[in-house]
Order: structure tokens, then sequence, then C-alpha cells
């Protein structure tokens, strides 16, 4: 039986990490390897964690607290990794829920498909305000579906521990959209060591719901785009170098939906009453991306209308 690593980061969420940690200790598959990583608590969470390790710890159901001093969830998973022995490598959130059956179908999957690279699912996110929506899922054209839907968020799949470590794992100088930076270079090695034509045949899709992500008031990258402003736009410059150190044959295409991103990420500074923030990043987008007249029009259309309040802007540029 192939052992799952499951790396759980922790910071401050005493409250809510006894719901996660339940959550995969009813998982309906084993072995499991459970690897808590406390990123220095202050309120007890390593304490906590402790306490529920020894009572859960099983021959089948292995459990390792440690620690990683240096600030900051990516570090907290990358000590993670380096301590993961099992054949695939799962990541989670401490504040979310997985389903029973989310490993068992994971591991399923590469079983029935040998020679995929990883295997992702649907995720549910539920809001502070009790609504709640399930994001886009096109894992058969999983470059342009992640870069704008982020599909492999760090909930949202699994693969073989190996291929974690060949990407590199985290980068730790990012702390926002560091799981849309990883996602994207672990689909660019992928591509570059098997060809890019064959990537959708390279990763399975789970079309269900197999896990409950809880947006909470308290999040390490807030609830707003501004307070974190240069810090987005840090994480899209590093995926567009791995973009052009890499050999996919689909840049230019993939470089304008960066820029797409960027433009809906000044639509959000501008709605949230920055257009000082706003006016210089789209002013970039259209300076220095590879739009035609036309892909920039467009740009400036739904810039207005994402910064109004507008949703589903991607209906039109993309899908």
């Amino acid at each position: 039986m192939e052992k799952v690593s499951v790396i759980v980061p922790v910071y401050n969420r005493r409250n809510l990490l006894g719901r996660c940690l339940d959550s995969i200790a009813v998982q309906t598959y084993r072995p499991i390897e459970l690897i808590i990583v406390d990123n220095g608590s202050t309120d007890g969470s390593s304490e906590f964690a402790s306490e529920w390790s020894s009572r859960h710890n099983a021959p089948d159901f292995s459990i390792t607290v440690t620690e990683e001093q240096q600030t900051g969830a990516s570090s907290a998973r990358n000590k993670g990794l380096s301590e993961a022995t099992g054949d695939f490598t799962l990541f989670f959130d401490s504040d979310d829920t997985m389903r029973p059956d989310l490993i068992e179908k994971g591991v399923a999957e590469f079983r029935r498909n040998p020679g995929i690279s990883l295997v992702c699912w649907k995720c549910e996110i539920h809001m502070p305000d009790g609504s709640a929506r399930i994001p886009p899922f096109y894992p058969e054209r999983a470059l342009e579906c992640h870069l704008i839907h982020s599909l492999l968020r760090t909930h949202g799949y699994m693969a073989p521990t190996g291929l974690f470590r060949s990407a590199g794992g985290w980068d730790a100088s990012l702390p926002c959209w560091n799981d849309l930076e990883l996602g994207m270079r672990l689909l660019l090695n992928i591509g570059d060591k098997s060809g890019y034509e064959s990537i959708s045949v390279l990763i399975s899709g789970i079309p269900e719901v197999l896990v409950d992500v809880y947006q909470q008031d308290e999040s390490i990258t807030g609830r707003d785009f501004s307070t974190k402003a240069g810090l987005w736009e840090k994480s899209l410059t590093k995926i567009r170098e791995d973009m052009l150190l890499s050999d996919c044959r689909q840049k230019d295409y993939l470089l304008k939906i960066i820029a797409y991103r960027e433009m809906i990420l000044a639509a959000h500074y501008k709605k949230e009453n920055r257009p000082d923030l706003a006016s210089g990043l789209l002013e970039k987008v259209l300076k220095e991306s590879n739009l035609t007249t036309f892909q920039k029009i467009l740009f400036n259309i739904l810039y207005q209308y994402t910064a109004l309040g507008g949703r589903g802007a991607w209906k039109i540029i993309h899908y």
C-alpha cells in the first residue's frame, strides 16, 4: 500500500486545528503519515497538536509534530517536505477540512493511471458570511485553468513526493500566491520532461468536491489586496520568469493570461479605493505586455467592469 504524507503548517490556529486534524484522522485510506509543522504559534497550537497526536498515533497513521522557526507557511511546508517519507504528498491548511474519502480517491486515480504526474479535485470555498462557491475546474486545460483559477491551490491536489522535490519545493520568498507559483512550476516541470502536448493526459481531475476551504477574517494573506500591494505582483513576476525559462511552446498565450491577472489585480486595487496602485499597474500591463490593440481595449473594459464590482471577466476573455 502506498504511503501518503499529509503536511499541515500551523500558525495560531488552536481553535480550528482540531477540526482539520479530525478530518484527516477519519480518512478511509491507510497508511497515512501526518506531519504537523508549527510555525511559531503563541496560542498553544503546538501543545494542542502534540496532545492530539498522542491520542491518534497508530502504526498505519504515524504523526510527527515538528517546528519551523523561519516565518511563513512556505518555510513550514518545506520543513514538512524534507521529512516526508510517503510515496505521495498532499499539503493541507490547518483551518480547512477533507471529505472522508479524499485520499482514497486520490490514490485510486494513481493506481488507475500509473503514468500520471498528479491528481487534483474540486474544492468548495466557504465565506465568513455563510456563502460558498466552487471555483471553475478544467484539469484538461491545466496551464490556463491554474493561471486564472488556481487549479492547483494548496489543498487541491496530490503528487508524488519526488515531483515536489524535483521542482524545488515552495518558494519561501513569496508570501502571497505562493501556491499559484508552485503549481505553475510543477506544470512547467511536467511539460519540460514529457512534452507540453501530453500535460492533459498526465493530470487526472476528480470532478467532485473533496475539500472544504474556510476563509478566515484573520488569514495570512488578508481579506483585501491593497494591504499587501507589491507582494501579489512579485509572485506574478516570478511565474513570468519561470515561464520564460521553460521550453513551453505556449509562452506568448500564457504571458497574456499573466497580464490578465495583473489587470484584474489592478481592478481590485481601484475597487478598494487605491487608484494610485491601480493606475500604475494597469499602465504597466498595457505597456509591457504582448497584447494586440483589440486586447488592450478589451482589458480596459474588463478593468472598469471588475472595479465596479463585476465578476466573471474570465468568461469573456478566455472561455
